[in-house]
Formats: C-alpha cells, sequence, structure tokens
C-alpha cells in the first residue's frame, strides 16, 4: 500500500490546536509556580516564628533583640535564630532576588557572628519591630543607646515579654519585606525600603497579598494597602508605607497592646517623643504628621 503524507492544510491545523494548547496552559503553569511559591514562602515565615519561640522559651520568654556596636556592625535577626534554624535558606524569598551592597551587606557584623554566603541579597522577610522602625511597639521595644569602657555608644532595640501581648494571634511577628540589613516588617521606614514596582498594591508581592507570621504561631496571607510619603528621600522605597487593608488589623499587628508606649521622634525627630501605640498609627495613617496619598488596587 501507498503511504500518505500529511497535506500543508493538516499540518498547520495540527500547529494551530498545539498553539491554541500552549496558549491556554502556559498561564496556568504561569499560575500554579507563583502558588508554589506563595505557599513556600507562606512555610518560611511559618518556621521563622517556630524559631523565635524555641528562642524564648531558652531566654525567659523574651522576644529577640536587636543590637549594633560602636564601630556600626550590628546583630541582625537572621544571626541570633541561627542556631536554632541552622539555615539560611528560609531568610530569603523565592521570588524577590534583589541585591544591593550598599542597602543590604550581610557581612557587617561584629568578629565572629554568622555571615551568610550571599552577603549582598537581602533577606526577604522582616522582623516585627513596629508601626515605625525604632519607635518600638511589636516584639522590640523603642531604640536605646548603650556606651562601652571608652565612651562609644551603640543602639539596642530589647526584646519584650511575649506573654505581654494582648491579641498574639493578630501580633505580627514576621512577614514578606523589601527591606534591607535591619530586616523588618516596619510599616514606616522599612517594609518599603527597596520596592521599585508601580504604587499599586496589586505590583505588590503574590498580587499584593503579603505573608505575615503571628506570635502564637499561625501564618496566612493577608491583603495589602500601599500609601506614599512626599518626603523626598533616596530610594524612593523610603518614602512608602504598606499596611493590611483591613484597618482595624494595623494596630493589632503592630501593637503589643494599644496603650505601650512608642517613640515617635526616634523615627522622625519632628514627631512626638512619645504617645500609645495605637494612637501614633492612627494618627500617622489619617495623615496627621505628613500628607499620604493612597495607592489604588
Amino acid at each position: 500500500m501507498r503511504s500518505r503524507a500529511f497535506t500543508l492544510i493538516e499540518l498547520l491545523v495540527v500547529i494551530a490546536i498545539i498553539a491554541i494548547l500552549a496558549a491556554i496552559l502556559f498561564p496556568v503553569f504561569a499560575q500554579a509556580k507563583e502558588a508554589a511559591k506563595r505557599a513556600q514562602s507562606l512555610s518560611n515565615v511559618k518556621q521563622l516564628t517556630t524559631a523565635m519561640h524555641l528562642y524564648s522559651q531558652d531566654y525567659d520568654d523574651m522576644s529577640p533583640s536587636t543590637y549594633s556596636y560602636p564601630d556600626d556592625t550590628s546583630v541582625d535577626i537572621y544571626q541570633t535564630l541561627q542556631p536554632y534554624i541552622k539555615n539560611m535558606e528560609i531568610f530569603f524569598s523565592p521570588v524577590w532576588q534583589y541585591r544591593n551592597s550598599t542597602g543590604c551587606p550581610n557581612n557587617s557584623t561584629p568578629a565572629g557572628q554568622f555571615v551568610p554566603s550571599e552577603t549582598t541579597r537581602c533577606l526577604g522577610y522582616g522582623y516585627n519591630w513596629g508601626f515605625g522602625v525604632w519607635a518600638g511597639g511589636a516584639l522590640v521595644d523603642f531604640q536605646r543607646t548603650w556606651t562601652d569602657s571608652n565612651g562609644n555608644t551603640g543602639w539596642v532595640l530589647p526584646g519584650v515579654s511575649l506573654t505581654a501581648a494582648e491579641n498574639p494571634a493578630e501580633l505580627g511577628a514576621f512577614g514578606d519585606t523589601y527591606n534591607g540589613r535591619r530586616y523588618t516588617i516596619s510599616a514606616v521606614g522599612s517594609i518599603g525600603t527597596y520596592y521599585d514596582g508601580a504604587e499599586r498594591n496589586s505590583s505588590l508581592r503574590h498580587g499584593g497579598n503579603l505573608n505575615y507570621s503571628f506570635v502564637d504561631g499561625h501564618a496566612k496571607s493577608m491583603k495589602v494597602q500601599g500609601y506614599t510619603m512626599p518626603l523626598g528621600q533616596t530610594p524612593k522605597g523610603r518614602n512608602y508605607i504598606i499596611v493590611p487593608s483591613d484597618t482595624s488589623k494595623i494596630s493589632k499587628l503592630y501593637c503589643l497592646s494599644d496603650s505601650t508606649e512608642v517613640k515617635p521622634n526616634q523615627l522622625l525627630g519632628s514627631l512626638p517623643p512619645s504617645l500609645g501605640c495605637k494612637q501614633f498609627i492612627d494618627l500617622a495613617l489619617s495623615g496627621a504628621f505628613v500628607p499620604l496619598t493612597r495607592w489604588p488596587n
């Protein structure tokens, strides 16, 4: 019998069918890949909180502190928790590969402290310092200075008692961040430091649903809301505020208790020297201190 080859029309039909199937399936594959990265990120922040609890059991239920030496080297959360994790990879986000030798020098540490192999890649997750960096309110108290025997000063943000948490199921422990070196989720001055995308909520990580873990140990994704402050700083990310879009969750995320004392003037000298944590957050987000521009979804 004589064999029959494909006609040109038949071949084109097959190619068209394959192209249509590819167009249908590729977005599905991309969504599946993103979902896997989001799940990995959620697992990472949950494991970090587990490590924090192991640390607190060894230190009278106190949360980890962070501190610097007079030579400006500092001890960060990834070093404090390393004995309980012994794994640096869970500090890096699968969806953020940002590197910055100035802003994220992971080797800027005191002699003898742990240094990760990637010294310029920014970590993907931050510790909860409170709503405003250095002001306190959450898992570390407001910043204090200390002096060595030669009169040189460093700073410390001391840990707090986890039993003092008013709402441990809603008080953040770790979360997605665009911060560098300090690695915090502080809404002002940290979480958006190196964000360089569009000023839209949907352009943030995971489509605007950042992953957070909480003091009680659970973790979940939360929809967030971004704001821009006209402070004219560089990089522009330092002008950004990123908070949960559900306003009822903001103070609970950032306050050990509503009345916990914070020091806003340590964030910005023109702010009040002392306020209650919730009061500070409510005033800041109302635009009482600096006018804010709300991002669209």
